[in-house]
Formats: C-alpha cells, sequence, structure tokens
C-alpha cells in the first residue's frame, strides 16, 4: 500500500514556470495532431478542441509539476473534460490522433488518488486500444503503438508520485529520529544531574534551616550545621565536576562509534576512516567533542544522504573531516550559538584556545567541516 502523500515532498517550483514545464510537455504531444489537423473536414473546430485539451492538461497538472508529488485530486472535472475532448477528436478518423491519449494518461497518473490511478490507467488503456481499432488500426498497432504506450505514461507518472510520497515520509522519519535522539539526550544529562545533586540539595536545604533555628539557642550546633553545608556543597560540586568531566570527556573511539550509528540510524550512508596517531587524551577529548558536535549538525540541518567522517595524521598535525552532501547548518543558528557558548562557534573557540583551527565550506552541493591540531600536541 502506497504511502500517504504529504505536501512537503519536493521543493516547490514558481507557478510559473511549472506552467511554462507542463505547457511544454502539452505542445510537443499536441504537435502531430495539430499538423494532420489540415486534412480533417472541419479544421478549425480540430484545432480548438486541440487547443482547449492543452489548456486542460496545463490546469490538471500544473500544481504537479509545481511540486513533485502534489496530486489535486480535486481537479477530476478537468480531467474528465480532457477524455471527453480526446474521445470527440478520435471521431475524425483524418486526424493523428495516437498522442493525444498519452496526453490524456499523464493527466490521469498526476491528479487520481494513487490507489486508484493503476486500475483508471489500465482501464484508460483498454478503451484507447478498442478506440484505436475502430479508427482502424490493425490489434498489434492498437496494443502495442497505442494501448501500451498510454499505460506506460500514466503508470511511469503514477509512479513517480509515489516515489515522491516515499522520499517525504522517510524525510520525515529522519527529521523525527533527529529530534528524538537530541531529546533523549538531554533528557539523560537531565537526569543524571538530579540523581547526583536531589539528595545533595535536600540535605543542604534541611541543614540550612537547622542553622537558622539553632544560631541564637545553640551557636556550637549552628556552626556545626555550616561545616556540614559547607562540606555537602563542595562533594555537590566535585561530583557535578565529575559528571560532566564524564559527559564530555569520552573517548574518540566511542564517539565515532556513536556519531556512525546515529547517523546510519537516519538514512544517512555514513563512512568512518580513522588514521589518526599520537594523539594526547586531552586531544582526543577536543575531537570527540567536534565530532559529536559535527555529526549533530548534520542530524539536524543537513538534509543529506550521504556522510563521511575522517581523520589523519601527517607533518603538518592531526586533522578531522566531516562533510556530507547536505545544506548545512543555517548561518542564524550559528550565530546565536555564539552567544550562548554551543554549536560551531563554540567549538571554534575551544580550537583556537588549543592552538587548533576550525574551518566550514557549504554550498549546494554539500557541507565540509575540517579542524586542524598543530603537532606536538596543541591541545593540552
Amino acid at each position: 500500500m502506497p504511502p500517504p502523500v504529504t505536501q512537503h515532498s519536493w521543493p516547490r517550483l514558481p507557478r510559473g514556470v511549472a506552467a511554462v514545464w507542463s505547457s511544454l510537455w502539452a505542445l510537443g504531444l499536441l504537435a502531430p495532431p495539430l499538423v494532420s489537423s489540415g486534412a480533417s473536414p472541419h479544421p478549425l473546430l480540430v484545432v480548438v478542441g486541440l487547443v482547449a485539451t492543452g489548456v486542460l492538461f496545463v490546469a490538471a497538472t500544473v500544481d504537479a509539476t509545481a511540486r513533485s508529488g502534489t496530486r489535486r485530486t480535486d481537479l477530476w472535472p478537468l480531467v474528465v473534460a480532457l477524455l471527453l475532448l480526446v474521445g470527440l477528436l478520435a471521431l475524425d478518423p483524418a486526424l493523428d490522433w495516437s498522442t493525444l491519449p498519452v496526453l490524456a494518461a499523464i493527466a490521469v497518473g498526476a491528479t487520481t488518488p494513487l490507489r486508484a490511478t493503476p486500475s483508471l490507467v489500465a482501464g484508460l488503456a483498454a478503451v484507447v486500444v478498442l478506440v484505436a481499432r475502430a479508427r482502424g488500426a490493425d490489434w498489434p498497432t492498437a496494443i502495442w503503438g497505442t494501448g501500451v504506450t498510454t499505460a506506460l505514461a500514466g503508470l511511469l507518472t503514477w509512479a513517480f508520485g509515489w516515489l515522491a510520497a516515499v522520499v517525504a515520509e522517510l524525510r520525515a522519519t529522519r527529521e523525527e529520529l533527529a529530534s528524538t535522539a537530541v531529546a533523549a539526550e538531554r533528557l539523560r544529562f537531565s537526569r543524571d544531574l538530579h540523581d547526583l545533586l536531589g539528595h545533595s540539595l535536600s540535605v543542604v536545604s534541611v541543614k540550612a534551616q537547622a542553622a537558622r533555628r539553632t544560631v541564637r539557642s545553640d551557636p556550637d550546633a549552628a556552626e556545626q550545621h555550616t561545616d556540614d553545608i559547607a562540606t555537602l556543597a563542595q562533594e555537590a560540586l566535585t561530583e557535578v565536576r565529575r559528571a560532566v568531566r564524564g559527559y564530555r570527556g569520552t573517548t574518540l573511539d566511542d564517539e565515532l562509534v556513536r556519531a556512525g550509528q546515529a547517523l546510519r540510524a537516519a538514512g544517512i550512508r555514513t563512512e568512518v576512516e580513522r588514521a589518526d596517531a599520537g594523539l594526547t587524551p586531552s586531544e582526543e577529548e577536543l575531537l570527540a567533542w567536534v565530532v559529536r558536535e559535527g555529526a549533530t549538525n548534520v542530524l539536524r540541518h543537513a538534509r543529506a544522504g550521504r556522510a563521511a567522517i575522517r581523520t589523519a595524521t601527517g607533518p603538518e598535525g592531526t586533522t578531522l573531516v566531516i562533510e556530507d552532501d547536505g545544506s548545512g547548518p543555517d548561518a542564524d543558528e550559528d550565530a546565536s550559538a555564539a552567544v550562548t557558548g554551543s554549536g560551531l562557534a563554540g567549538l571554534r573557540e575551544r580550537l583556537t584556545g588549543s592552538g587548533g583551527s576550525l574551518h566550514t565550506d557549504g554550498d549546494a552541493a554539500g557541507f565540509r567541516l575540517s579542524v586542524r591540531l598543530p603537532p606536538g600536541g596543541g591541545a593540552r
């Protein structure tokens, strides 16, 4: 069963451009009957009918052309009128009628519901075969020259609409997976902080209330309570620092594995290649943070289908490159990240402070993030 078609399948073309494109299709398919209209007993009526056929075709298919995969099933009156005109034009035996059923099949394939389209196209092809036979064509010509061509035109149009629906569904799924992964990570870290600080802060609150009650009646007890508060606060601060260090201080190998798994789970073909050597723990930690942020950018912003993460060590230092065939993060988002110290701006500041550098390069063909650490251990 084909997936439901959304209105977000492919980027929209300007409506004028879509109308011109549909008109070119109509003109190409109407050219043979227009050329042969001179042999008709009523050439003026035939030309008017052919022009009306072209207008109905453009009106029925312009939305599907403007955004591939969009189906305007409410335009069925136009399609019915188009089919009737094609049938009336078939009554003229002098007219080269063979391309008109193709025009009708494309309109049917672009506007009817996905489930019903194959049956409707098959029925149209069968009728076209009978009409061609009635116009004097032999059976092989009627079947292979007219019927099969009509069926292929309608079914190929239907198949493209079905493919656009699948692409739209996959894109929505990938965006949902990326959002879910980010939300799950935030929830995990907030839960860890709650577990670490909940008990300590509760005890601190109780001790502070006890110190306030006893500060006049029992100064020694109040002093003991304040000492306990200081001890608890120091222990809580140590635990938070340990948690944050553990959160950020993952190994490069672990982050490469996690990034590969996350990107592949989002439907992005991912290649991971590690060829670095001699990194210090602090350098590994820094590159691991870059991998995490870079992979997150690909998931959340790039709309990529392919990504690669590569590391290498050479005479000029160690490099890490993350590239994809998508659009990359928005400039506005990166600018806002500079304020909060996160995102690419935060990474750039961190690398600059460690003697490294970060460069980004993006265009319609993809986005590339490259990091370089100087030889001899810049990130110490």
